[in-house]
């Protein structure tokens, strides 16, 4: 394990304030819910911990969060749509990172006008590939040969 460097924290109440008003999925939601897992990852391949996912779901009326744990790893329990919109923060972004994530099993990839921006030997680093039904896996790294596609917003 590496030792946590001045530069790398942001404050000592990062940790609380990233679990502080964590939004589940609504239990009134229409549609049945999945499940995305995955990590966030720095340049060097090793799980950031302390990191957070903000999730936007267009039909939904909250933003849900899920923290990262010890080895990066993260879930979420949502609605599956043709997108959903992700703000990354975490120890060390002093910034915030902002993606997108869609489905590979979604037949309306081809017609997505901001997919389609984005090159296509890149469009891989946006894509939850399912692993079971109702399940999804989806990395998020934030630097280095496989990083994944940020937007300026």
């Amino acid at each position: 394990m590496s030792t946590v460097t001045p530069f790398q924290t942001v404050g000592p109440y990062w940790s609380i304030g990233l679990r502080a008003g964590l939004e589940h999925l609504p239990s009134d939601h229409p549609g049945a819910p999945i499940i995305i897992r995955g990590r966030l990852i720095d340049g060097a391949g090793i799980g950031i911990p302390d990191g957070l996912l903000e999730w936007w779901h267009p039909a939904l009326p909250c933003v849900q969060r899920s923290p990262t744990e010890n080895a990066g790893s993260f879930s979420i329990e949502t609605l599956k749509a043709p997108h959903l919109a992700i703000r990354v923060l975490g120890r060390g972004i002093l910034t915030q990172y902002v993606t997108r994530l869609y489905f590979a099993d979604d037949p309306g990839l081809d017609t997505d006008r901001v997919l389609q921006l984005v090159p296509p030997h890149r469009r891989h680093t946006l894509l939850a590939q399912p692993t079971a039904p109702g399940e999804y896996a989806f990395d998020v790294v934030v630097q280095g040969d496989n990083e994944t596609v940020f937007f300026d917003i």
